[in-house]
């Protein structure tokens, strides 16, 4: 038998029939059966007499628990991924403007002195810095294809070698 300290309640006629109908249908004792229900109101902080708001109320408790976890998501992602983008976006831009400049002074450096060559030692030059341009372009798009392919590799959802490993060692 239970050690439980036992407390009644009084019922009305109609309520109990009902009680007693649905705690045989679940196979279940009228105790226990009135006391999961007392529990699930009270748990829920709903009010039973309010039939029509009570399935609304708990919509609603379970949309809000939704959109907290969404936006707690959200503000994770801020402060990992997108705080990370924006620190390296910014770091590109300054470094972009640095080189510019650099390259400003260069410029200015380089016309000076080529106003002191001959033709032909101009045209050398200028045969010199073409060939430059183009194995730096060929470089850059060689260097864009290799990241984006790796990115494809390793990209979100796919797993690596790597990650693949550890995860073998923890089973």
């Amino acid at each position: 038998m239970n050690t439980e300290l036992r407390k009644r309640v009084t019922l009305d006629n109609n309520a109990h029939r009902k009680a007693e109908a649905a705690a045989t249908e679940v196979g279940t004792s009228l105790g226990v059966y009135t006391s999961a229900a007392v529990e699930y109101f009270a748990t829920r902080g709903l009010d039973p007499r309010e039939t029509e708001a009570r399935e609304g109320q708990l919509i609603m408790q379970q949309i809000k628990k939704l959109g907290d976890r969404v936006f707690g998501f959200l503000q994770e992602q801020e402060r990992t991924l997108l705080t990370a983008m924006l620190e390296e976006m910014l770091r590109t831009r300054i470094t972009l403007d640095r080189v510019l400049r650099l390259n400003e002074i260069l410029v200015s450096n380089l016309n000076a002195q080529l106003e002191t060559l001959s033709e032909a030692q101009l045209q050398r030059q200028q045969q010199a810095l073409q060939l430059l341009r183009q194995r730096n372009e060929e470089a850059v798009e060689k260097q864009v294809k290799e990241t984006l392919e790796a990115a494809r590799k390793e990209g979100p959802g796919k797993r690596s070698k790597t990650t693949e490993a550890a995860a073998g060692q923890g089973q």
